[in-house]
């Protein structure tokens, strides 16, 4: 394999430009849209969150998972707003960039990164002025960030000096790159940086690379450092070419003339195949399928400045061709499915963040569940004590007699009872609730208890004889008729008038008993007000009891019940934007 030259490599960027041209992704309409429906789904749900907190008292045992649950959304959308930072940022940074291949070269300090990108950008390790002007091609330098390093490049240099700095301790101290038409090259500083902004500065850029150039120093390839960031450029499945860089010596030898001179040569090719194969291994046991998407291939630009005829021995031939062949073949579908690929997985991230918040609401509303059974529980076991409290208080009041207080007393021995048992049950929510939502039980809705009275029955008497007629107007009757006939008919005559004065003898009133009635007071109904009682003040006081303690409670239960649902259906909501989203990526 020969391999392809810079001049025909840059080419292959310019037509890949104009492929470019003619379409363009739409990711910055789908990323603004994934931005918009996270932030509105983090602005419907801070208020209610709040409101939800301000209800439940600290000593509520359920304030715990309620916080817990609120504390990991606050952060779940401080990580949201951070990721929205940085693709804000990475839209910037790929500004002017969607017409190229960005190329973004990652690797450790000092792994010929920059040596590399100075040779694409100018053919040469260390261009000198000269060389610059011959170049028929310019690439245009740029610097995006900067970190404050001691012996770093300083702010703009590449810029100014239109190439990499080579050599220094902490060469590349900014993100800095280049473009050319078609290609956008990117050098990024160290992963194992002594400054830790330096590597945390590559990280966060790496992300919107189409293609990383992975620089490995052949003096000592594939340690455990630079494989440990290698299996994170697997695990995000981002396309990756191990360069292994130096890989040349130096041999000394003497001229016709007898004096020493020094070449530059590859190392022996038993012994690059032998780290090739090496590192292979290395990437396997990272990731089985590791080598289908990653090529590990020897370099020496230093080589292939001396030997500009040897580009397939110096390895840049084939880092050219494979750069060219992304260029012909997959360097468009690359281009649009990277930032579209990106979104995908931020969706999917999203997606997971979901589920796990999801999951802490269900716990939550699973616990406000049994913390209900458990107070309703204890209501019933209090009402069932409340009421045998209530029946000895009754029993009392009746075996002391009759009093016209008696139901005064018991409405107010119930309302005591009652604030009791209330205080007991309300206490598994917490002081704040008990204080704030607690109020007097309102014994006046009860029915009132019959009246006292007393049982009577009408008894008689008598009073005395009342005087008849009946005798005297017998025996004067007999006489006067005995009279009256003697006279007009002698002996039967008078026996005439016997008969007559018996007869009106009948006409005569007898004598007769007189007699009396009045009530008499048999008994009361204090055993009918007893059971009235203890119906309307003991026996009830269970259902009393629940009636009066769930009304306090449920305020409280249906604020906590109202903010899973509404999380939970929120959660939906966006999942359902989210997939839709994802459908529109596919398109």
């Amino acid at each position: 394999m020969s391999g392809v030259t810079r001049d025909e490599l840059m080419g292959a960027f310019e037509h890949l430009q104009a492929r470019f041209e003619q379409q363009k992704s739409d990711i910055h309409a789908k990323d603004r849209a994934f931005n918009a429906q996270r932030e509105a789904f983090v602005q419907r749900n801070i208020d209610h969150t709040l409101t939800m907190l301000n209800a439940i008292s600290t000593d509520n045992p359920l304030h715990a998972l309620a916080h817990s649950l609120s504390q990991r959304l606050a952060d779940q959308f401080e990580v949201w707003r951070k990721q929205v930072e940085s693709r804000v940022k990475g839209a910037q940074f790929r500004e002017g960039f969607n017409d190229s291949l960005l190329v973004f070269v990652y690797g450790k300090v000092k792994s010929g990164k920059s040596s590399l990108g100075n040779y694409v950008a100018w053919g040469h390790t260390e261009p000198t002025a000269p060389m610059k002007a011959q170049a028929t091609v310019q690439p245009v330098y740029f610097s995006a960030e900067q970190t404050a390093v001691e012996g770093g490049d300083k702010h703009k240099e590449a810029e100014h000096s239109l190439q990499f700095r080579v050599g220094a301790t902490e060469a590349t101290s900014s993100i800095q790159g280049f473009r050319l038409p078609g290609l956008t090259w990117v050098d990024s500083p160290g992963l194992h940086s002594v400054n830790r902004a330096n590597g945390d500065l590559a990280r966060e850029y790496v992300e919107h690379a189409d293609l990383i150039l992975y620089t490995m120093s052949s003096q000592a390839p594939g340690r455990d450092s630079d494989m440990g960031e290698v299996a994170q450029l697997l695990a995000d499945e981002k396309p990756l070419m191990v360069l292994l860089t130096g890989s040349d010596t130096t041999e000394e030898d003497e001229d016709d003339d007898g004096n020493e001179t020094c070449e530059i040569v590859m190392k022996p090719l038993k012994d690059q195949q032998a780290q090739v194969q090496y590192v292979s291994d290395e990437l396997v046991k990272l990731k089985a399928t590791a080598l289908h998407s990653t090529r590990v291939l020897p370099l020496s630009t230093r080589f292939a400045q001396t030997h500009p005829q040897a580009l397939a021995e110096s390895g840049v031939g084939a880092l050219f061709e494979t750069l060219n062949g992304i260029c012909v073949s997959d360097g468009l579908r690359l281009k649009l499915t990277t930032p579209m690929q990106n979104l995908r997985n931020a969706i999917k991230d999203t997606a997971a963040d979901l589920a796990l918040v999801a999951e802490l609401a269900k716990g939550f509303e699973q616990q406000i569940r049994e913390q209900g059974n458990g107070i309703q529980q204890e209501v019933r076991n209090l009402g069932l004590a409340g009421a045998a409290r209530m029946s000895r208080y009754v029993n009392q009041q009746f075996d002391a007699g009759q009093d016209d207080q008696l139901e005064s007393k018991l409405r107010k021995e119930l309302a005591t009872v009652m604030g009791n048992l209330a205080d007991e049950a309300m206490a598994l929510i917490g002081s704040k609730q008990r204080d704030g939502l607690k109020k007097a039980f309102d014994a006046s809705r009860l029915g009132a208890l019959p009246a006292y009275r007393e049982i009577t029955e009408a008894k008689q008497y008598r009073a005395g004889t009342e005087s008849g007629t009946k005798t005297a107007w017998g025996a004067g009757g007999t006489l006067i008729g005995g009279a009256l006939g003697f006279l007009v008919g002698g002996l039967p005559g008078a026996l005439l008038g016997a008969s007559l004065g018996s007869t009106s003898s009948l006409a005569g009133r007898s004598a007769k008993a007189r007699y009396a009635t009045h009530q008499v007071v048999v008994g009361d109904n204090l055993e009918e007000q007893r059971q009235a009682a203890l119906d309307a003040f003991a026996n009830a006081v269970p259902a009393l009891l629940g009636e009066h303690v769930m009304s306090l409670y449920e305020p409280v239960r249906a604020s906590m019940q109202n903010y899973c649902e509404v999380l939970v259906n929120e959660i939906a909501r966006l999942n359902d934007e989210l997939d839709s989203l994802v459908e529109t990526t596919r398109s």
